[in-house]
């Protein structure tokens, strides 16, 4: 079976059994924002119902994962007084529980850059391979937000609460190696291996016994990620909460005008 359509921002090709799914909007550096998010619910929907598709990779195009949010979007709507937060944060823990409970297995082959709700998605895959010199970052703070996508929930799960903290709150960079050190992602591995590394794990999770990888994902699932939508629910409200500060505005504008942001707390 082959099968490839195109979105405005995602590339969706099916080839030898293996689903791949391409956030296309490299010139940004490939944000997810709502309607992207939706997208990639629907290429999931489709790798879920159809038989023919042993496992789902996912990747950026132009050398980066994804940047996260469009905060260039984002001011845009601040501008018009337009507050699509709920909307927003809805449409990416859908899409996070869409990852976590698929039956098939999931690969996310990271380069690059990775941000914001990016770092949601590669801890949503049941496998993430990464650059070793990948730029990383939880920067939900650094414009004044909740962290989303249910990030606070698998990053405690990952690291413990102390350092999930320190990421979360501090909003620094780390890299691929770091992140493969400290249970964030599967693996991290020089540039140069990273195809090879990435198709070996293709080529297991796509010939495997597919019955007993969804009956593992299942069962990982009700033991590990109980309180994941719990968690993204309650994400809503709080980022909603935030989208109203003087700080998200500042946050915002200074990001875009390419300075450094002056918090007043309100």
């Amino acid at each position: 079976m082959n099968l490839n359509f195109i979105t405005d921002h995602v590339l969706f090709d099916v080839r030898d059994r293996v689903a791949y799914i391409t956030l296309n909007d490299p010139k940004n550096m490939n944000p997810v924002p709502a309607e992207v998010m939706k997208d990639l619910i629907e290429c999931l929907n489709y790798c879920e119902q159809e038989s023919g598709v042993r496992a789902i990779v996912i990747r950026g195009a132009g050398g980066n994962f994804t940047a996260g949010g469009n905060v260039k979007g984002m001011k845009e709507r601040l501008d018009k007084g337009i507050n699509t937060t709920k909307y927003g944060i809805r449409s990416g823990g859908e899409l996070i529980m869409r990852l976590k409970s698929i039956c098939k297995p999931t690969i996310a082959w990271i380069e690059g850059a990775v941000a914001g709700v990016g770092m949601s998605i590669a801890m949503a895959c049941d496998f993430s391979i990464a650059e070793e010199t990948a730029k990383m970052v939880f920067a939900f703070v650094n414009i004044g937000f909740i962290p989303d996508g249910g990030v606070s929930y698998m990053l405690s799960k990952a690291v413990g609460p102390v350092k999930a903290t320190e990421l979360l709150m501090s909003g620094k960079r780390f890299t691929g190696a770091q992140a493969a050190e400290w249970g964030i992602i599967t693996e991290a591995v020089p540039a140069e291996a990273l195809e090879e590394t990435v198709q070996k794990y293709i080529k297991k999770y796509s010939s495997g016994p597919s019955v007993a990888y969804a009956q593992m994902k299942r069962l990982l699932m009700s033991v590990n990620y109980q309180e994941l939508n719990a968690c993204m629910q309650s994400e809503v409200e709080a980022q909603y909460v935030c989208s109203l500060t003087q700080d998200h505005r500042e946050a915002v504008t200074a990001f875009v005008e390419k300075r450094k942001p002056v918090f007043k707390g309100c």
